[in-house]
This record gives C-alpha cells, sequence and structure tokens, in this order.
C-alpha cells in the first residue's frame, strides 16, 4: 500500500457501498487503506475519509477511521467535518456527526443542527449527542426547541436527560 493507491481508492468511494452492496474484497482494502493512513497520517485523506462512509457500519471497518481522524489537529478535522456534515448521504452524515463528539467545537453547532431535521433517528440522534459536547449557551435552547418537532420517543427521552445534566451542572 502506498499513499497514490490508498488516496485513489478513496477518491473512487465516496461514499463506500451501503453494506448490503458491500463486496468484501472491497471493505478488505478500505481496511488496508485506514490502517495505511493511521500509520501515515495525511492531510489529503482527511476529507476523503470523511466522505466515503456508506450506510450502516461497514462491517464493523468504520469504527477505524475514528483512529485516524485522532491523527489530526482539531482545527483541521472541525473544517472537514463542516463539509462532511452537509453531505446528502446518510451513512457519511450519520458517522461525521458521530465523530463531531470527539472534536466538540462552535463551528459545527451550525450544520448539527440542520441535522436535526433529517428524518433518519440515528443522524439525529448523533446530532443530538455532539451537540451536547459543545459547550455553548445556544446548546440548551437548541435541544430544547427541538422537543417541540421530535417525534421518536427515545430521543424526546435522551433530550431530557441531557437537558437534566445540563442544567445541573449549570451550563
Amino acid at each position: 500500500m502506498n499513499k497514490e493507491t490508498a488516496l485513489n481508492f478513496l477518491k473512487e468511494n465516496q461514499p463506500m457501498p451501503n453494506d448490503s452492496n458491500l463486496d468484501k474484497s472491497v471493505i478488505a482494502m478500505y481496511d488496508d487503506v485506514t490502517k495505511y493512513f493511521l500509520y501515515n497520517p495525511d492531510k489529503e485523506c482527511l476529507p476523503l475519509l470523511l466522505n466515503s462512509f456508506g450506510e450502516y457500519d461497514g462491517y464493523g471497518v468504520y469504527q477505524s477511521v475514528e483512529d485516524v481522524i485522532l491523527r489530526f489537529e482539531h482545527e483541521e478535522v472541525v473544517d472537514c467535518l463542516v463539509e462532511s456534515l452537509n453531505s446528502r448521504h446518510n451513512g457519511v452524515k450519520y458517522w461525521c456527526a458521530q465523530i463531531s463528539a470527539l472534536f466538540p467545537d462552535k463551528k459545527l453547532i451550525s450544520p448539527l443542527k440542520n441535522l436535526l431535521k433529517d428524518t433518519n433517528n440515528d443522524i439525529r440522534e448523533a446530532a443530538i449527542t455532539s451537540l451536547a459536547q459543545i459547550e455553548d449557551d445556544e446548546i440548551l435552547d437548541i435541544l430544547k426547541s427541538h422537543l417541540d418537532t421530535e417525534k421518536d420517543i427515545e430521543i424526546i427521552s435522551l433530550i431530557y436527560e441531557i437537558i437534566s445534566v445540563m442544567n445541573f451542572l449549570g451550563k
């Protein structure tokens, strides 16, 4: 594996196929690419990795992307996340919302807030969890306001739990 091969693979898989259409050799190559960039971090891979997620979990391989992402500077990751959170692909939105929890930043408030309108419960839940990690007075108002439109009982419960913790901590 080398940088050119790894980057070309990612460029060709924006995003990866959904799990139901994912060939084992393709996900094995993705795993190799992820491992390559874990040991050879390169800024060029950052937006490509963040936009590579297909729907679901990539047979458990997508989780390892977080290890690669953690190798980069906070600001570099946040700038790429702002873009990726606006993707039209559910897998990209979901995984980037998840990763956003590891990089709490005020720049992510707007794109995460926009994900609260998504029809996918998992994406909304990930966005809420990540918003809760950001220290900003606006977060409590965003979460309270979202209670007016949220229909999923589990997500409503999560929001109430987060609001309770935030109130307890005086946020």
